[in-house]
């Protein structure tokens, strides 16, 4: 495990799949805030303008806090285990507020 805030947020991420605690990709986010079980959502730097347009718009209908990181889909992806991931829904409030604040430093670290 790296040092560096991108890797804690990765490392986070990962944490949050294997305690089940996480849905990853956009259908699947999708569900979890129809059925209200998504406490924040997370998207890739490299998503198309379509995919980040239904994402914002679900989370905002839902009210649920959504945050684009600087990660790419392979590095969610390589965190969670799949190939690809365009997007995840974080279930449990404490777990989504660690991955938020690893964000915010992650994202105040490339600035």
């Amino acid at each position: 495990m790296g040092n560096t805030p991108k890797e804690k947020l990765l490392g986070m991420i990962g944490l949050c799949v294997r305690a089940r605690r996480a849905v990853c990709g956009t259908v699947n986010v999708c569900e979890a805030l129809k059925a209200k079980k998504a406490v924040l959502v997370i998207t890739a730097s490299d998503n198309s303008a379509a995919t980040e347009k239904r994402l914002f718009d679900r989370a905002s209908f839902y009210g649920v806090k959504i945050i684009k990181t600087d990660l790419t889909s392979a590095e969610i992806g390589a965190a969670t285990g799949k190939s690809l991931v365009a997007a995840m829904a974080i279930s449990d409030a404490s777990m989504a507020l660690a991955v938020e604040q690893k964000a915010e430093a992650a994202s105040a670290n490339n600035n």
